[in-house]
């Protein structure tokens, strides 16, 4: 640990000098402000340097009911993480002239509220990670630059961010309130009876650039005999749309936001920010959208529940056809433990919605007449349908016109049908190539649902990936997933562990600022989908 003096001194030697010399700045420094962690320096003035800001909760003064539980922690970290994305963008720019560089970076949150690896809270202080990149003039050091980037941007950063008495006590805690009454809310779920909650008043449709609820929305809710009320910790009771188990009908006319609703489910896989207008729409953590994907490939899957016979236990194609990619998410969701199954008859191919006349000689049985067996196997389904064979054979059958939810009285028939969990598979890593030129393993996101693994992208078009970081931290995940696929472990424990490694506190990591936490399951989905992926099943 070394001392401002030296910070300032070694900066002052440096300066004029080429680049290089900025190196002699990596260690750990304590100022009267904040402690500086400088992890990594830039080799020259194109790249980035790896930094933590690191102030004593003491100092900080965040009250302990703000940070003491997993929720509250993660809630306010996430919180801070927001105030010093909006502090360095302020701060964006030198005001040295004729100076290069200087810019702090720090991954811009969404809408949801979640484990984020740029900003860490714990009971004896908190530290945000962050990019700087250090300032020269001609490619050489210049130190009046760097220590006004250290001592003058970085510290009102810190200020701003990292520092309780420049928040408003009434925001900091609705942030903090609004993340613990959902957590609260999706710990209910299974208590009730239920996998999703609606509450009224929730604004559902996004904009174009889905940061924002759609202005002028209109509110969503639902006749008296649907709600339920919840009692949270924080505020007035919540009341709303309770989705119970089992298998349920979303049906109505054409734009009255049946899609919509069925996005929004799956966006309640997360918690999100204050204003979203999602705040307490809520589901079951494990939640999967599936939709048609032909042409995905699969390995191992095992469909026999919905294709009777010896080989649909074990599907094996680079490239399968529009109704098997569907039958092939659900087996994959489900091995995962999903608990509930998201379906849009937009999306799907008929023959999954229902036995069609192009498909009455066709052995494959459709979801609708699986679903009350399902719900009774612990594998719920919404499905958007106007078709009557699904509303004739669902548990319930909910009409939506115009945001607003009503039941729907339909005849209801008996399935005969009986579903079983799909066998379990052990992914094996042997096949795939993870190289790409130079790199003996390379993984990069590629956007928020699409991820490179050596010469391959992979997409995953529907997931409970809505974050960028969340993507990064699956192609992180996936070089962990890389060890652990030996033939011994199941899908399921493979993602887990891998998720849990990339997101365990490792500052010497320097990719842990652009994680946020992903599920298993998403990481599940890419691996899936890969075209050399290969599994093996045990009797």
């Amino acid at each position: 640990m070394a001392s401002e003096e030296i910070l300032h001194k070694t900066l002052r030697n440096a300066d004029g000098k080429p680049f290089a010399k900025y190196k002699g700045i990596t260690n750990f420094f304590t100022t009267e402000a904040f402690e500086l962690l400088v992890d990594e320096v830039q080799n020259d003035r194109a790249g980035h340097s790896r930094m933590r800001v690191r102030v004593p909760m003491w100092r900080a003064g965040f009250p302990e009911d703000t940070w003491s539980t997993p929720v509250r922690r993660m809630a306010l970290a996430d919180l801070i993480a927001r105030r010093f994305w909006e502090s360095a963008r302020t701060y964006a720019r030198s005001p040295i002239p004729k100076t290069d560089g200087g810019i702090v970076y720090i991954p811009r949150p969404g809408q949801e509220i979640l484990e984020r690896g740029s900003v860490t809270v714990t009971e004896h202080y908190v530290e945000a990670s962050f990019t700087a990149d250090l300032p020269s003039s001609g490619g050489k050091v210049n130190a009046l630059a760097a220590e006004e980037l250290i001592f003058g941007r970085i510290g009102r950063i810190v200020a701003e961010s990292l520092m309780y008495r420049a928040y408003k006590p009434a925001k900091l805690y609705n942030h903090i309130h609004t993340a613990d009454n959902a957590e609260f809310i999706r710990s209910m779920l299974p208590e009730m009876g239920l996998v999703a909650f609606v509450a009224t008043g929730a604004v559902l449709p996004r904009r174009d650039d889905d940061l924002a609820p759609l202005t002028d929305a209109v509110p969503f809710d639902c006749d008296e005999c649907l709600k339920v009320t919840m009692a949270v910790p924080h505020g007035e009771p919540v009341t709303g749309l309770g989705i119970r188990e089992g298998f349920t009908v979303l049906a109505g006319c054409s734009r009255a936001g049946k899609s919509v609703l069925l996005d929004a489910i799956l966006a309640g896989v997360h918690d999100h920010i204050p204003g979203d207008g999602r705040e307490y729409v809520v589901s079951v953590s494990d939640a999967s959208y599936i939709m048609s994907e032909a042409g995905r490939p699969a390995d191992a899957v095992d469909v026999s529940s919905f294709l009777p016979g010896e080989e649909s236990t074990r599907v094996e194609s680079p490239s399968v056809p529009s109704p098997m990619s569907e039958l092939v998410a659900i087996s994959e969701a489900v091995e995962m433990g999903s608990r509930l199954i998201l379906v849009d008859e937009e999306y799907s191919n008929p023959c999954i919605i229902r036995r069609g006349f192009l498909a009455e000689d066709d052995d494959l049985i459709p979801l609708s007449e699986l679903g009350r067996s399902m719900g009774e196997a612990g594998v719920s389904i919404v499905m958007v349908s106007g078709d009557r064979c699904a509303a004739e054979l669902a548990d319930r059958v909910l009409r939506v016109e115009g945001y607003h939810v009503s039941e729907a009285s339909v005849e209801p028939r008996r399935s005969d049908r009986v579903y079983t969990r799909p066998n379990t598979r052990y992914p094996v890593s042997k096949n795939m190539v993870f190289e790409k030129g130079r790199k003996e393993v390379s993984t990069s996101a590629q956007g928020v649902r699409t991820v490179e693994i050596g010469e391959y992208r992979v997409s995953v078009p529907v997931s409970g990936l809505f974050d960028t970081a969340q993507t990064r931290a699956v192609a992180d995940a996936i070089v962990v997933a890389k060890e652990l696929m030996d033939g011994s472990r199941s899908m399921e424990e493979v993602c887990r562990l891998a998720v849990d490694a990339v997101m365990a506190y490792d500052p010497e990591n320097g990719g842990s600022m652009h994680r946020a936490h992903p599920r298993p399951m998403d990481l599940a989905a890419v691996l899936n989908r890969h075209p050399q992926m290969l599994c093996i099943q045990k009797r």
